[in-house]
């Protein structure tokens, strides 16, 4: 979680706004698994991604794939690999820390501006993480059909139970 603190921070200083989806938002949510990256859903309006794109290159991080990083903004581009690469996520990785990999989604899989308003706050030592609400979190993992995100999908069920329970 260290080598993420840096990235989330400046995400915050900048006014960055996302939400941290996937196997780290599970573990937000307190169920332990191996995760190797961060899965992220931004507002996709361009004000937020330049705000994003100025983070990830003072970062250091580039693409995964032999794009130019400013392209993410471009929603054409975007369209484009979602239906000529069946493209979901735009990955980002750190050169000098090979184990920091960011995925972030090309297209919003939600309604980014009716869920954000419902963001669960974790904090990590000093920095807050905004995370997706765990019922919108449950109903992404139900959309795969992967067998670590059906596991996901029950145990984050089961803490929901627990929660209902101690009320």
């Amino acid at each position: 979680m260290r080598i993420f603190k840096k990235l989330f921070s400046q995400l915050n200083v900048n006014h960055v706004r996302y939400l941290v989806v996937g196997g780290m938002a599970v573990n937000l949510y307190g169920i332990e698994r191996a995760t190797a990256d961060i899965d992220m859903v931004l507002a996709l309006d361009k004000e937020n991604l330049h705000k994003f794109i100025e983070v990830a290159k003072a970062l250091g991080l580039k693409p995964k794939i032999p794009v130019r990083l400013d392209d993410l903004s471009n929603d054409q581009k975007r369209k484009e690999w979602a239906e000529t690469k069946n493209m979901t996520v735009f990955s980002l990785y750190d050169p000098q820390n090979p184990f920091l990999i960011l995925d972030v989604f090309i297209e919003e899989p939600f309604d980014f501006e009716e869920v954000y308003k419902f963001r669960k706050k974790f904090k990590f030592e000093d920095v807050t993480i905004p995370v997706v609400p765990v019922k919108e979190l449950i109903a992404m993992k139900e959309k795969t059909s992967r067998p670590q995100d059906e596991a996901d999908a029950f145990h984050l069920k089961k803490i929901m139970r627990e929660w209902k329970n101690e009320k």
